[in-house]
């Protein structure tokens, strides 16, 4: 069972129990009618008071984990980014490697397909750097 189920399960049960409580006391005490009717309406207001105070926990509770959430997937998406310019960068030297290696074995018409493929490498790594 995930945490915020667990949580509003406990919410619940404590409502629930609380007014059932509340309820079985009043009925079965020996009062009158208006002292029964005034025990009622304080126990009523109880409950709210719990409920309310029981709803901000939970609030504060969510907005904490909320953050945390956030500051993880901020933390990733800057690791991710950093390793895809790595990775970019990596993959734009490669092609300049090979690009002068085949330069270098005198390989004359294959010389223009390297250099539009360079040409093609420089502008996705651009592209991804600028994103």
């Amino acid at each position: 069972m995930t945490a915020p189920k667990k949580g509003k399960d406990l919410l619940v049960g404590a409502v629930v129990g609380t007014v059932l409580g509340a309820v079985t006391a009043l009925l079965f005490a020996p009062k009158s009618g208006r002292e029964l009717r005034s025990d009622i309406a304080e126990g009523a207001q109880q409950v709210g008071d719990k409920t309310q105070q029981l709803a901000s926990e939970v609030t504060e509770k969510s907005k904490q984990i909320v953050s945390v959430v956030s500051e993880k997937t901020q933390s990733a998406a800057g690791t991710i980014s950093r390793s895809t310019s790595e990775l970019a960068g990596k993959a734009k030297q490669a092609a300049v490697q090979v690009g002068q290696a085949f330069k270098k074995n005198g390989q004359g018409e294959g010389a223009e397909e390297v250099a539009a493929a360079q040409a093609s490498v420089a502008a996705t790594t651009a592209e991804a750097e600028e994103h």
